[in-house]
């Protein structure tokens, strides 16, 4: 289920959060041009459990895919016509007229042509009527010219909008720390060329090189094996290199891959492991050394490139060792992993998960694309539905007898060969613990350089009641003591859940003067907003020191330490609760009782080397930020609402920049389109909370007209979401606005984060908790009438649609509010919160046996609304996600009350995101289609067979 916000990432990495959903993104970054074979390895980082950068929200901002769109252009231009045809026969005198669009619309003679792919811009406009070609800008699929206004300038059409959005580059640096040095900081890894190199932010003439690609191909010949990578990464000595040759994916974050090892001074490539290398689950680097391990078959391996151990040896379908199941996947972890390196490489901290006792879920891929799979393949799945038994998790802690034991280590061995326990895995247990039944393990780190100690975080089933221990890993004494804690159910709480956050972050002690103990940052909710903490020494109850304070969130997954000058930084929302700013803060200092307050590091006010991060606005908005390992240099990304651009800054150094990427040439570009305008406002709900909003208005839009313009809201409403973003995006829906398709029916795309969304305090979030789907479609409601009372606005034309929670919150609006919504259209939508995972679902409804009404008031269970709209609702039949059961037994309610008016499209094996078999496009083109036909149809009454009067019931009557 997405959910937008950047949950369960580590302080220091920010990335995305559950259900399904970060954050604001309009899209992930993209990696530099580097040939195809050539991307990033996904490979986990020595961090903290939830590593991976998460791609929740995927599917709300997704543009049409200018590739596949081609095939679907037709479904766009035919239900153009079809409008163009009724007026024709309410005006025959222009059936003529009307016959020539029609040809030149579907390729007869005159219709306009391509020129080569590459052809000058200027040229193309000149020969073509307005059409723009090339690698990154193409017209339509058929030769269509590019529409133009009055100005001269394009406009943005289905068809190219996906390719003008891809105009705007955005690339990463994968930092490293240096092998021997740390005081060396900001290097980074990347492919140059032929070249496999790891490069400085601050020397642009230093370079060490790793390897070359024919040093790769030479060594992969010798092994007999093809040189396709599809990604890489580095050991902390740079002494080997991995390699992903295959790779297959499994759920959200998870996949199956084949790894290639390569020895930097001996120049030979290896297989990851003698056995089974075409099943490894997931991988990750030790933080030092050049050790490994990953997960295969369910079971967790370590490795020293010399010798392999078996670490666990009872992985199975239903047993996950240093491996997610799907529900901690998707919403505990927000990752693959579950296991942790200690930072000296010599302990891993790992996770067993036990589904056995969690029921399965089964549906079938149909595979139509295979001619000879007559039968369909059944996929099962250990899915806790609300109220049934959960998985059952564990905590671990293994250390490796590389070179340490008597053992004579073959090249491969098993963990319980070792004839010293110590050396085997230990189960670590924990005071005062939860029931086993009713557990979930939240967070696990090492406070520590070394590998003595453990912080563990865990929640109880409905996520109300968090207990933090503390637990040294020495092996006569495993045993996780509580540190502090807190319930929400408790005097004086309101009884809602406690959002997951990111693993904390170890300080050293004296890594300030007054810091005479080790402790840690951790992000902590202190009233009514989520501050930043210091914890010393670690088993304080307490924090020693606030060092953020007022009204306003920092936000999770953004937290980096520079130890070497003692501060924070962090991205919060101090200026606005939808623009993320950085700052920085001493670990001395703090936001009250007079200490020094975070200071502001954006927007700069420094000139920079770039006219385009000069230019006007170009720095005021919204940002993200990545640190090099040390904390010394970090990538900025200012992410909107003007064009995105991207700079490296040293955090000691305010003169130092190093534009990475201003897209000075996609505003060049860009600045020939007149693009949607955005605004973004606040909108009072019923209760006179003050809503964030925005909304996108058509290029020439006329806020003097009368009752013109359509408003489609897009929605989303999760529990602790984000919706309204200032970051820059181009997608469908701009395309809609942009639209001269129907002339007369202009739309306006509004989005408002209602009550339970993130970053306007504890109580305007909480509001939500045992009534889901409730408040959410309300607020959505009060925005709609808002625009109703708009001069501009036609009252009649007001329509929302939404994906996942979205798609829920749409068709909870269309049967609650349907006097305000008259066309819904839900892709993936949840209707019955009983058919969710019980992890996602019980943090904000409780368990059915706690909440029974709060479960029967949030489901759709009421056809009145749907009988007075028009409603769309769209699933893929293999959504491991969203089961295609919610929508099914939402329309097997319509026809068994003989609701007219919604239709229904499915997907066949497209899993939540619907991409399978290239399908998008279509889905966005059945919704234009929808969207325009079915006010049509509203506004001039055409017949409904479904509500026809019977001529024998009036006979009847007469009688």
């Amino acid at each position: 289920m997405p959910d937008s916000q950047a949950k369960y990432q580590r302080l220091d990495d920010p990335g995305g959060g559950p259900g399904g959903g970060p954050a604001t993104d309009t899209a992930p970054e993209q990696q530099p041009a580097r040939g195809p074979e050539y991307c990033e390895l996904e490979v986990d980082e020595p961090r903290g459990f939830g590593d991976d950068d998460d791609a929740r929200y995927y599917e709300e901002f997704s543009s049409y895919d200018q590739r596949s769109a081609k095939a679907h252009t037709w479904r766009r231009k035919r239900f153009s016509l079809a409008h163009v045809c009724l007026a024709v026969l309410a005006c025959l005198g222009v059936y003529v007229a009307a016959s020539v669009i029609w040809s030149s619309a579907t390729g007869g003679k005159g219709a306009a042509t391509s020129p080569p792919v590459g052809s000058d811009p200027s040229a193309t406009n000149a020969a073509a009527g307005g059409g723009v070609h090339g690698d990154a800008i193409s017209g339509s699929a058929h030769g269509d010219e590019v529409p133009a206004d009055r100005t001269g300038k394009k406009l943005l059409t289905y068809d190219n909008v996906g390719g003008v959005n891809g105009l705007v580059q955005t690339r990463s640096l994968d930092w490293l720390a240096h092998p021997s040095d740390p005081s060396i900081d900001g290097l980074y890894r990347e492919v140059d060329g032929n070249e496999f190199v790891v490069r400085s932010v601050a020397n642009a003439t230093w370079q060490h090189t790793l390897a070359t690609r024919a040093d790769l191909i030479k060594a992969s010949l010798a092994l007999g094996t093809p040189f396709t990578p599809l990604g890489w990464s580095v050991s902390a000595d740079w002494e080997y290199m991995l390699f992903n040759v295959r790779s297959e994916r499994v759920w959200r974050h998870s996949v199956r891959g084949t790894y290639l090892l390569y020895n930097i001074h001996e120049r030979t490539m290896i297989p990851l492991t003698g056995t089974g290398n075409d099943n490894v689950q997931r991988i990750e680097w030790a933080p030092s050394g050049h050790r490994l391990q990953f997960v295969r078959d369910n079971n967790l391996f370590v490795t020293d490139m010399m010798h392999e151990i078996q670490i666990t040896e009872d992985g199975s379908d239903s047993v996950f060792n240093g491996l997610a199941d799907w529900v901690y996947e998707e919403e505990v972890l927000g990752s693959a992993a579950s296991s942790l390196w200690s930072p000296d490489g010599n302990a891993v901290a790992y996770l067993r998960i036990d589904d056995s006792q969690v029921p399965v879920f089964q549906y079938e891929l149909y595979h139509p694309e295979n001619r000879s799979a007559v039968y369909p393949e059944d996929i099962r799945l250990h899915y806790p539905k609300p109220g049934a038994a959960n998985p059952r998790v564990s905590l671990f802690v293994y250390r490796p007898a590389f070179g340490r034991t008597a053992l004579d280590l073959g090249p491969a061995t098993k963990a319980s060969d070792s004839p010293d326990t110590d050396f085997r895995p230990q189960q670590i247990t924990f005071e005062a613990p939860f029931d086993p039944a009713d557990m979930i393990i939240t967070n696990v780190a090492w406070l520590t350089d070394h590998s003595d100690r453990l912080i563990v975080y865990i929640m109880n089933r409905v996520q109300s009641h968090l207990r933090v221990y503390l637990v040294s890993t020495d092996p006569k004494s495993l045993r996780g003591k509580l540190v502090r804690e807190r319930n929400t159910a408790d005097a004086g709480g309101d009884g809602a859940w406690i959002e997951i956050g990111p693993p904390p972050i170890y300080v050293p002690a004296n890594t300030v003067g007054n810091l005479t103990s080790d402790g840690y940052l951790d992000l902590v909710e202190n009233g009514e907003h989520t501050r930043l903490a210091l914890f010393s020494p670690p088993d304080a109850a307490q924090p020693a020191r606030w060092l953020t304070a007022g009204d306003y969130d920092v936000v999770g997954g953004s937290v980096a330490l520079n130890r070497k000058s003692a501060s924070v930084s962090f991205l919060s929302t101090q200026v606005s609760s939808v623009k993320f700013n950085l700052y920085h803060v001493a670990l001395n200092g703090a936001g009250a009782g007079g200490a020094t307050p975070p200071q502001a590091l954006t927007p700069r006010t420094a000139t920079s080397a770039s006219r385009r991060l000069n230019a006007k606005g170009a720095r005021d908005g919204t940002y993200d930020a990545r640190f090099s390992a040390g904390a010394g240099f970090y990538l900025l990304h200012y992410k909107g609402p003007q064009l995105p651009w991207q700079a490296v800054y040293s955090s000691a150094d305010p003169g130092f920049e190093l534009v990475l990427n201003d897209n000075a040439s996609a505003q060049r570009e860009l600045d020939r389109y007149r693009l949607p305008k955005t605004e973004f406002l606040e909108i009072a709900n019923d209760a006179g909370d003050k809503m964030n909003a925005m909304a996108i208005y058509p290029p020439d839009f006329d806020p003097s007209a009368k009752a013109k313009y359509g408003v489609l809201f897009h929605v989303y409403g999760g529990p602790n979401s984000q919706h309204v973003s200032q970051a820059f995006g181009l997608d469908w829906m701009s395309a809609l606005v942009s639209q001269q398709d129907v002339p007369d029916m202009p739309w306006i795309v509004a989005r408002v984060d209602g009550r339970g969304t993130g970053y306007k305090g504890r109580r305007f979030r909480s509001s939500v908790s045992r009534k889901l789907g409730v408040l959410e479609p309300a607020d959505q409601a009060a925005a709609g009438r808002y625009f109703q009372k708009q001069g501009f606005v036609n009252p009649h034309r007001i329509a929302i649609w939404g994906w996942s929670y979205g798609g829920y919150t749409t068709t909870r609006a269309i049967e609650r509010h349907a006097d305000v919504f008259r066309v819904g259209m839900a892709v993936a939508p949840v209707t019955d919160w009983r058919f969710y995972d019980s992890v996602y679902t019980e943090r904000y409804l409780k368990t059915p046996q706690e909440n029974a009404s709060g479960y029967a008031g949030s489901a759709v269970t009421n056809t009145t609304g749907f009988a007075s709209a028009r409603f769309l609702v769209q699933h893929g039949t293999g959504d491991d996600n969203v089961h295609l059961q919610n929508t099914l037994a939402l329309v097997d309610l319509l026809e068994a009350n003989n609701v007219p008016g919604f239709e229904m499209a499915v997907y066949t094996d497209s899993d939540h995101s619907i991409y399978t078999h290239g399908v998008r496009p279509a889905l966005y083109a059945r919704m234009v289609n929808f969207l325009f036909r079915s006010f049509h149809e509203l506004e001039n009454k055409q017949f409904d067979y479904w509500r026809h009067a019977d001529p024998n019931d009036a006979a009847n009557r007469a009688g």
